[in-house]
């Protein structure tokens, strides 16, 4: 039970929504732009990967949208109107600096994208936030690693999965 409970309370994922200025995007104007950021089509539709250093690691960010368009016949006429760029916090070690990744990925996504940012809830993210959300994440990780389960490692990945 104290496992479990220390488990919900620092089970931690980072979500930043990518929405379009103007018009849904083209499938394959987001394809595009992740690949050149080294993001790679993931095991499910509607998600491309950003690898982990290490071999048979979990990637260390996703970016989500919409499965249907993934699954379209004509992937060139599928639209996407918001990208999710996840960070799964306690599947990567502080080590690869997974955080420094999402907020580049985010910063360069938005760029090549011409996105509006917000949080998982649809507030505006703006970059004076990532600091304080980086010093959060510092706490997180020496919680972790306080109770033997460092971010990244197989028991943390087994508890947290």
């Amino acid at each position: 039970r104290e496992l479990d409970a220390f488990a919900s309370e620092h089970d931690a994922q980072l979500a930043m929504r990518l929405q379009p200025r103007r018009n849904p995007w083209p499938l394959p104007f987001v394809q595009q732009h992740a690949s050149r950021h080294g993001f790679v089509p993931g095991a499910t539709p509607g998600r491309l990967v950003l690898p982990g250093n290490d071999e048979g690691a979990p990637p260390m960010l996703a970016l989500q949208f919409d499965p249907q368009a993934a699954l379209a016949d004509d992937p060139r006429l599928a639209r996407i109107d918001e990208v999710s760029l996840v960070f799964d916090v306690p599947h990567t070690a502080a080590s690869e600096q997974p955080f420094n990744a999402w907020c580049a990925a985010g910063r360069a996504l938005a760029l090549g994208l011409d996105a509006l940012v917000s949080d998982d809830k649809g507030q505006p993210l703006h970059p004076d936030a990532f600091p304080m959300v980086g010093s959060e994440l510092g706490e997180l990780y020496e919680h972790l690693a306080e109770r033997d389960l460092p971010a990244g490692s197989a028991a943390a990945r087994r508890l947290f999965s």
